[in-house]
């Protein structure tokens, strides 16, 4: 049974805190897409035909700010903000550098396939008097899970590099002894050499005699 923390994982989840730093009030958001591929966060596969990623953001944004501010006032400031260009903007940008670093990075290290589930774990701040949004890359995560037709590839692919490792084994032996008979070949012939020489030198001498 998956613990709390896993579901929570799977599913799409927020929590937020306001703080004041700098002498702005920030909401800090952190999230997780829940279980979705490339594909619906990213592509138009998702709700509608646009990329989840928005949908997810919009409503992250929203509960944060009735988490933080209260419903009434959080609702009301959601409307406010939603509407700003600076908002607009700047989540399309958190949009670009998470797609960016999802696909530059993450499928790189996690070995993630076309179709391959995954949840994001992340982090923005909200700027509640400009409404701009920003991502903490630092606090960003994914948790990726491996399908079963990939982990019998990768068992396979052991025994292949096992096999492999044995077949090289094997060779570097059968090439130590075919260097040590050419070694001791070349010995032999060297010393048939002087056997050779010695027994014309012997005949030689043997004619003189007669």
């Amino acid at each position: 049974m998956p613990s709390e923390e896993g579901e929570e994982i799977e599913r799409e989840s927020v929590t937020s805190e306001l703080i004041t730093e700098a002498g702005k009030r920030i909401v800090k958001i952190k999230l997780s897409t829940g279980k979705t591929s490339a594909g619906k966060l990213f592509g138009k596969r998702g709700r509608g035909g646009r990329p989840d990623f928005f949908r997810i953001v919009f409503g992250a944004v929203a509960n944060g700010l009735r988490s933080s501010l209260g419903s009434e006032e959080g609702e009301a400031k959601f409307n406010e903000l939603r509407n700003k260009s600076e908002f607009r903007k700047s989540l399309s940008q958190v949009f670009k550098d998470i797609r960016d670093w999802f696909f530059n990075e993450a499928i790189k290290q996690y070995n993630i396939g076309k179709g391959d589930v995954f949840a994001i774990l992340t982090e923005l701040d909200l700027d509640l008097e400009t409404g701009e949004l920003k991502w903490v890359r630092e606090g960003s995560q994914v948790i990726y899970w491996v399908r079963s037709d990939k982990i019998r590839a990768v068992e396979s692919c052991g025994k292949i590099e096992e096999e492999y490792r044995k077949l090289k084994e094997d060779y570097d032996k059968l090439r130590e002894e075919n260097t040590r008979l050419k070694e001791q070949n070349t010995a032999l012939s060297k010393e048939l050499a002087n056997v050779k020489a010695r027994i014309s030198e012997l005949m030689k001498l043997l004619g003189n005699q007669e």
